[in-house]
Formats: structure tokens, sequence, C-alpha cells
């Protein structure tokens, strides 16, 4: 449970075999859509987001919200727990997800049986205890003791001793916590369907009202779920269950592909989210020092002044990307440049460089490839690019934080084109014959620059190498961070100065997962609503967070620093956007209407218990205004629940949630 940082390394390092949907040609398509309704009412949507749920669901939602916690773990919060599940109740959680670890609960294992005098049922009855009186409900992973359970022969009696147990007080139970993820196992997906078809015949056999749920696979990775799928791993599950740590609005492609399947296979399953949530965890040396400490100094080394110049932002509604969010460029370029604009592909197209002579193109290593030409025409004109973060175009999507099942690769191939280059894996020192790592001994800034920005490349945030290997006569490579071994080293961070057929520059940055946020937890809580409306409308039944508070042992680990409060009990502003969330979308309500604009603004809207119908709007891409969607309104917030003044005919709307709240009608 909270393998987030094992996902993150995971998910970046593995290679991904792609959907079987041609995701390209529906980008396409979409594009072509919203030019022909281009001049419509900003809330006409191009096609609806989500005109019906994709799963088995209610119409209504009933008791959505839970949270991961860990208060069947002593020394976690086990000793925490009534004040953790008093938080929750006044939250209007009303699920908490926590692992029923064997080990507490066996206190010895016999050869060839489960003894009864062999079990100490004292850590989850009270939990039960503590759970039913705050009228709340566990959902139980079920773990295991010693080998793996597909190994083990006594696995189904320890599952059974644990069900009956407990029968009627745990009603619902997790096949083991994102299995995907396990290594060094041949033949995974079929040895877990094995247990997870042992595990439910077992508690079936227990009380046929058991609920089982499929172990939370984390990000539907390929080939684990298409083989899933196929031979059959949904017959063994009353839910399909499932963890993502993607960008809210990346959990549409996530819920189109899991229904692609299900309608490949011939199944469905209703659908839960039982992970979910961004970590807080603070950098050691914040990545955003590039924009306001290396970047300035970069331009000037190449004789542009940052505080005269207008710097664009590279941003298009009509495809989804976007280089840097508002508050990135009010906070990290808005104080050292006179202006910042922000640019389409189709302003790019004739984009003056007298004008915007340094534009930010990207964040990480995400670009659209159809428009790479737009980006290198731009700088043969003589103007200035920024890439920050990793190994810039190295993958051909359009969306910054995009799903890996939704981009393809193209490595380095882009890069002869602006006349960079990078060191390949195994690069050497060619005096000692020393290879150059990922997390090199030696980095630090060169005389190049008066910045005190430098980083350690570690881990979390490996190094990645440039050369000046495809450079033309008249261009130079100006390092300004390097790494490597004590007598070499190669640029992460630098310019290509060019004065050949290209006549402008590249300034490049390239410290692995490290977006520059400004605000992580005000960030985090622009995402509570966003998450659950999306999921909810897309047929989601139950969303859990993870988790509820932060261990913070070292607030620079992000497994230490996912939860919605401190460890100490104070508020992250995630938890009171969770308390406006529940109390705008309460149990019993409506299940959420979704519409997706041309200029990129969602519009989710439902009926609450008392009648009121509520709208809530946001804009991933930023702040932009729109029309306000009913004419008789009686209250306006923020996604902080803070009141607004209510709008009359247009209303601005950001990357956080605004809450719309009608009158209601006298009849």
């Amino acid at each position: 449970m909270g393998l987030a940082m094992k996902k993150k390394e995971y998910l970046c390092r593995e290679k991904k075999r792609s959907i079987p949907f041609k995701m390209k040609n529906l980008f396409s398509v979409a594009a072509i859509l919203c030019r022909l309704a281009i001049c419509l009412s900003a809330f006409l949507p191009v096609a609806e987001a989500n005109s019906q749920p994709l799963f088995p669901c209610s119409s209504h939602l009933s008791d959505p919200y839970g949270v991961c916690t860990h208060i069947t773990r002593p020394g976690w919060d086990y000793e925490i727990r009534q004040q953790e599940l008093e938080l929750t109740r006044q939250a209007g959680i009303s699920w908490v997800r926590s692992d029923l670890d064997c080990g507490n609960f066996f206190s010895h294992r016999a050869q060839d049986t489960m003894l009864q005098s062999g079990c100490d049922p004292t850590i989850f009855d009270n939990v039960l205890a503590a759970t039913e009186a705050s009228g709340q409900q566990l959902l139980g992973i079920l773990t295991w003791m010693g080998a793996y359970p597909w190994d083990d022969p006594y696995y189904s009696r320890l599952v059974e001793q644990l069900a009956r147990t407990y029968d009627g007080r745990i009603t619902h139970w997790e096949a083991l916590n994102e299995v995907n993820l396990f290594r060094g196992v041949d033949s995974l997906c079929p040895k877990y369907i094995g247990t997870l078809r042992q595990t439910y015949e077992t508690l079936k056999r227990v009380n046929p009202r058991n609920v089982v749920l499929s172990s939370g696979f984390a990000e539907l990775p390929e080939p684990f779920i298409g083989d899933f799928s196929r031979l059959g791993g949904w017959r063994y599950c009353d839910v399909f269950n499932f963890h993502s740590y993607f960008a809210p609005e990346e959990l549409i492609p996530c819920f189109q592909r899991l229904s692609g399947f299900m309608v490949r296979d011939g199944w469905s399953r209703p659908v839960w989210l039982t992970e979910c949530g961004m970590h807080t965890a603070q950098e050691e040396v914040s990545s955003a020092d590039f924009y306001s400490d290396l970047l300035p100094q970069a331009l000037r080394r190449i004789g542009i002044r940052e505080e005269r110049a207008v710097v664009g932002v590279l941003r298009d509604r009509e495809s989804g990307f976007n280089a840097l969010s508002d508050d990135e460029a009010d906070a990290l370029l808005a104080p050292q440049c006179r202006r910042v604009v922000f640019c389409s592909f189709k302003d790019l197209e004739h984009l003056r460089v007298g004008d915007v002579p340094v534009l930010v193109a990207s964040r990480g290593e995400y670009f659209p490839a159809d428009h790479f030409p737009l980006l290198v025409d731009y700088v043969r004109r003589g103007g200035t690019i920024v890439l920050s973060g990793g190994m810039p175009f190295y993958y051909d999507a359009y969306t910054p934080d995009g799903t890996y099942f939704n981009r393809r690769e193209t490595g380095t191939s882009l890069y002869p084109q602006l006349h960079m280059s990078a060191a390949g894996w195994g690069v050497k020192d060619p005096s000692t014959g020393e290879e150059l790592t990922d997390t090199p001994g030696y980095w630090g800034r060169t005389s190049e620059t008066s910045s005190s920005y430098e980083w350690k490349p570690t881990k979390a945030s490996p190094a990645r190498y440039f050369t000046d290997a495809n450079l033309q006569p008249g261009d130079t490579l100006i390092p300004l961070v390097t790494a490597g071994s004590e007598h070499y080293r190669l640029p992460m961070a630098g310019i290509y100065r060019l004065g050949s057929d290209l006549r402008g520059n590249v300034v490049f940055h390239a410290r692995m997962y490290a977006p520059a946020w400004v605000n992580r937890e005000a960030e985090q809580a622009r995402r509570v609503a966003r998450i659950c409306l999306l999921a909810f409308a897309y047929g989601v039944e139950k969303v859990f967070w993870y988790n509820l508070r932060s261990r913070e042992k070292d607030p620079h680990y992000s497994e230490d620093c996912f939860g919605l409060i401190h460890h100490d009990f104070s508020e992250k502003p995630a938890m009171q956007a969770y308390r406006t969330l529940t109390s705008m979308l309460p149990s019993g309500s409506e299940r959420p209407r979704l519409s997706l604009a041309v200029d990129g603004v969602y519009h989710a809207t439902w009926l609450r218990p008392d009648g009121s119908r509520v709208h809530a709007l946001w804009s991933p891409m930023g702040r932009v205004e729109v029309a306000v969607p009913a004419t008789r309104l009686s209250a306006a917030s923020d996604h902080l629940g803070r009141p607004l003044p209510l709008p009359r005919r247009r209303l601005t709307v950001g990357s956080g949630v605004t809450y719309l709240v009608e009158k209601k009608s006298k009849t």
C-alpha cells in the first residue's frame, strides 16, 4: 500500500506496449471537432466528456468517499485510530482502507493447519470496534505470511479463518495490494488469477454476501491488465479495482482504456479507485530555482535581459498541451520578465521573435511531434526556447503529465533538428573508462554562470547528459551545470547557442522527475475535487484518497507526504478542499453529468438530496473567462469553500474547482 515512489520509477523507466486503440487518431478527430466548434458558446461541448457512465453504477452516489489509512498497523496509525476516524467522519468519509496484515492476526503457524489458539484478534477487534462506533466501513486488504500466496498451500485457510472470525463485520475484501508491481515472479498474472479465484471461492463459501475486490492494480499497466482481462480474472471479483496517481484529467483515458478491455473481452464490473492523490514532499533543492535563478543568468549570457523581455509560454487549449501552469508562470516568470504571454501552436506559426524572444516550450519529456517543426522554425528565426525537466521531446504526447499508454516514444530522434545531442547509456570517462551513471559522484555549476543553482542527482531525480555531437559550424554548447566523474563531466543544464542555419538558442534543464510546482500543497488541494468528480461522472462507485495522514519522518521522501493532513494533525489545504467537496456533493446526490467545452473548461452538474442544483467548473489549462451556466444562483465558492461574489454573466475559472449553487425552485 502506498508504493507511489516505486510506481513512479517503474512507470518512467519501464517500456510499455501501447493501448490497442489508435489514440493519436482520436486526438486528431478531437482537434477537427474543436476547430468546427470554435465559435460556439463556452459551455456547448464539442462532445460529451461523459454522456453515459462507462461502468455499472448507481444513478445516485451512495457513500462514495474513502480514504487510505494505516489504522491496522501498530506504530503507524493504530494508536491514534479514534482521532483519525473522528476526523474522517466529520469530513463526510464513509470508508477507510487498511491492511489486514496476517502477521498481526496469526501469532504462529503450524506446519499443516491453522490453530485458533494461534490467533490474536486484538488489533483487528479494536479497529473494527472503532470503525463501527464511528459509523464507517473498513475495506480490508488481504496480505500473506512468508511465501507469496500462490506458493503457499495454506493461504486459503488463512483467508477462511480471518473471514469467519469477522463474518458480517468485514464485508469487503481486497485481494492483495498492487500485485502487478511484484517483481521477480514468472507468469505473475496467471498466478495472481489463481490466487484471486481461491480467495473469491473461500470468501463466498464463508458468506455469499462478501464482496471481493481485485487487487488495486497500479496504473493499469500492460501487458498485465490485458492478460487479466483476456484470461478471465474478472470472473473472480465483484469489483474491479485500480490505483492512479496521474493528474486528474489523465484519468479519462484510463477509464476509456479499462472500458475498452471490458468491451473487447465481454465483461463488466463495478469499478472502485482505491488509491489516488498527490504527495507534497519538499525538494532539498527546489527545481523552481531554475526559473528564478539559473534561467535569468542563462538569458543574460546570450544577451537577453529577461526583465525587459516578453516571455512566452506554450499552451494549446485545443490539444491539451501546457508547458507551465498559471501559478508557475505567475511565480517563476512574471517577477523576472516584462510580461508573460501564452502562445498556442497556431500562434507559434506566426510568432514574431522580436515580440516574444523567449518561449518556455516544454516541461518534462512530452511534446507532440506533429508540432515540432513549428518549434524548429521559431529557433531558426532567432527565437530562444526553454526546455525544463528530463529529456525533452522523448515522448510524442500532448499532455505533459500524460498517461504512458497514450504516448509514443520518440527518444532523442528529433534532437538533430535543433543541433542537440544526448549522451547515450554507457558513456564513459575517456581517461579512466569509468562509466557515468545517472547518480554520479561529482556535480556542480560551471564558471559560465554566476547562478547558485545546482542539484545533486539522486534516484528520485537522476542525471541526464547532453553533448555537442550535433553542433554545426557557428554553434556552441555552453555548460551551466555538469555532472559525471572527477575529471570528466557533461552538461545537465546549459545553452545551445546556435549561429548556423538556426539563429536562436536552446536553454535546457535535464533534472528528472522534478516539476517546478510553486506550492505542492496548493496543487494537491486543487486536485481533490477534480479527481472525484471525473471518477464519479465516468461511473466509478467509490474513490479513496491516499492517504489521510502524512508520516513526514522525511519531508523530502514522497511516500511520507501523501496525506490530507500533517503528522501532527494540522491540516493541509487538501483537507479543506475535501470537506468542501463532500458538502457540495454529499452521499445521496445525483451522479454528476460532465461536459467539456472547446476551450478546455470542464462542467459537472448534479442535484443534491436537498433538491438544489450544483455546478462545478474548472480549467486545468489555466484561467479562462466563461459564460455562467445558470442565472438564478444562491451561492458561489472556490474549491476551498471560500465564498465568491455571485457572478452575473461571465466568470473566470482556473485549475481549482469553482462551485455555483442554484436557487431552489419554489415548486
